[in-house]
């Protein structure tokens, strides 16, 4: 199956012009959808018309903060404005954007249980019966899942199976990892992080601030680096936090945990916390990991 990270041009991933329209029948698990896109770090929108879409595409291009992607869940919600999907589409593709079209599909049956289960009314109520509105919605959208990128049927689907299936069509399956490190330097004189999953203390190591050539520096720059990991034990903690956390980033996704934090201090936050900081999410941006680096102290207390 193809995947958004396949279908998307090279030099369009990782921008907005990496756009998925999420839809599909009521009911078929575009709200499970959007929570995965994300977690993932796209800019997720619901019940947006269709006709629409190029002008907030438009808007998202000019901001600078959507680094992932764009998810838009589109459906018969927007009544007969829906009909302007396939106009909208090819309006998208004329400005060169080829959106990726996940379609969720589900059988009658299970969409009839659904909506009882939750006490919902299906958007085409109370115009049709419940089973009327589901064939209804299913009729309409006949000609957008003859458009779709990727069909997921979710009648079989626990909520952590499709959430997973998801990842995997965002990810490539495999190909770029849907888990985000977050790595924090910070000081401890200036207190520690409240949202950090893992916390390292690295005052045990020799401290560069004692070094008049390295004081004015960081654990940005080479020399101070090459200061703090010349000792053994800051080879062997490197090794160690990477084992950690190669050995639980794939739990905590299955559980749905895709941001992970992991904090580094020392006693300023300026040379040691710093090059662990660097380090690591260099290691892991290699891999093909999403990574921010974030180095909160240091620029406080400045030589």
């Amino acid at each position: 199956m193809t995947s958004i990270s396949d279908a998307a041009p090279q030099g369009a991933r990782d921008t907005a012009d990496q756009l998925v329209i999420i839809t599909g029948l009521s009911g078929a698990g575009k709200s499970t959808a959007m929570r995965a896109f994300e977690d993932l770090g796209y800019y997720c929108i619901d019940n947006l018309p269709p006709g629409l879409i190029p002008q907030f595409l438009s808007l998202v291009r000019q901001s600078h903060d959507v680094r992932r992607g764009v998810a838009i869940a589109s459906d018969i919600r927007s009544g007969a404005l829906f009909d302007e999907f396939q106009n909208a589409v090819a309006a998208l593709r004329e400005a060169g954007v080829s959106p990726f079209i996940l379609y969720l599909d589900c059988a009658a049956d299970v969409l009839v249980n659904r909506f009882n289960e939750v006490r919902r009314a299906h958007p085409l109520e109370p115009e049709f019966s419940l089973e009327q509105a589901i064939e209804e919605d299913r009729r309409r959208l006949a000609p957008v899942r003859g458009m779709a990128s990727a069909i997921v049927d979710t009648a079989h689907l626990r909520p952590d199976a499709f959430r997973q299936e998801v990842i995997a069509l965002a990810t490539g399956a495999g190909k770029q990892s849907a888990t985000h490190f977050r790595f924090i330097s910070f000081g401890f004189k200036y207190g520690m992080p409240q949202d950090a999953d893992y916390v390292f203390d690295v005052r045990f190591l020799p401290n560069p601030f004692y070094d008049p050539a390295l004081r004015p520096q960081s654990g940005q720059d080479e020399p101070v680096q090459q200061f703090v990991m010349a000792h053994a034990e800051a080879t062997r903690l490197t090794g160690m936090v990477c084992d950690l956390l190669d050995m639980t980033k794939a739990p905590f996704a299955q559980v749905g945990k895709l941001n992970v934090t992991v904090a580094f201090g020392c006693t300023g936050g300026r040379h040691r916390s710093v090059t662990f900081v660097e380090r690591l999410a260099a290691h892991y941006r290699d891999q093909g990991f999403r990574v921010s680096a974030v180095h909160r102290d240091l620029h406080k207390g400045q030589p």
